[in-house]
C-alpha cells in the first residue's frame, strides 16, 4: 500500500487557495512511497514545505507561505497556511494512517 492513499479525500475546507495544491503536491510524491509512521510522515511534510517555500513550516499566528507554482489566481493565491496544516491538515493526514494501521492489524490477527 502507497502513502498516498491518505491523500485520496480531500478536506472540505482548506486555509489559503494554495493549501489543495500543496496538497496536490504531496499526493504526487507519496505515490512512490510506502506508508510511514505518523511521526516520520509529519517529519516529511515539513520537509516538502520547506523545499517547495524555502521556509520552515512554523505555528506562528499569521505565518504562510506563497509558492509561486501553486499560485492560480484569487486573494490568497499561491498561499500555504501553515496553521491549517499544523492544526488540521497533518492531523488528519496522521489519523488516516494510524486507522490503515489498525485496520492492516487487524487483518493479520
Amino acid at each position: 500500500m502507497k502513502l498516498s492513499v491518505i491523500f485520496e479525500e480531500r478536506p472540505k475546507q482548506w486555509g489559503f487557495r494554495g493549501d489543495p495544491y500543496f496538497w496536490d503536491h504531496l499526493k504526487g510524491r507519496a505515490e512512490s512511497m510506502d506508508l510511514l509512521s505518523p511521526g516520520e510522515l509529519e517529519d516529511w511534510i515539513r520537509r516538502e514545505y520547506l523545499s517547495v517555500s524555502g521556509k520552515p513550516l512554523t505555528d506562528t499566528y499569521g505565518d504562510f507561505a506563497v509558492v509561486k507554482q501553486f499560485a492560480h489566481g484569487g486573494m490568497s493565491s499561491g498561499g500555504i497556511d501553515n496553521l491549517w496544516w499544523l492544526d488540521k491538515g497533518i492531523p488528519l493526514l496522521k489519523k488516516r494512517l494510524e486507522e490503515i494501521s489498525k485496520k492492516r492489524g487487524n487483518a493479520a490477527s
